[in-house]
């Protein structure tokens, strides 16, 4: 899972590399702390910049991908 859309409907929660980048984010004003999700997660609202939104679903994305086995990544189509 590399995103993941809440019953509150507030927002998408997306990975960061890792919990300083989510920090920085959060406090750059970019996005909230994702709840229930590791400190590497947060929350951009649905009203962020879209160049924005779709970086962090590329990079999430990205990194969710590249943890999985090469097999599993090898069943995945290529990445445009």
């Amino acid at each position: 899972m590399f995103a993941c859309i809440g019953t509150a409907n507030d927002g998408v929660s997306v990975k960061t590399p890792d919990i300083e980048t989510a920090q920085m984010l959060i406090e750059a004003g970019v996005g909230t702390k994702a709840p229930y999700f590791h400190s590497s997660w947060i929350r951009l609202p649905f009203d962020c910049d879209e160049d924005e939104m779709r970086h962090r679903l590329a990079t999430s994305y990205d990194l969710v991908r590249s943890s999985l086995t090469k097999k599993v990544q090898s069943t995945l189509p290529p990445r445009s």
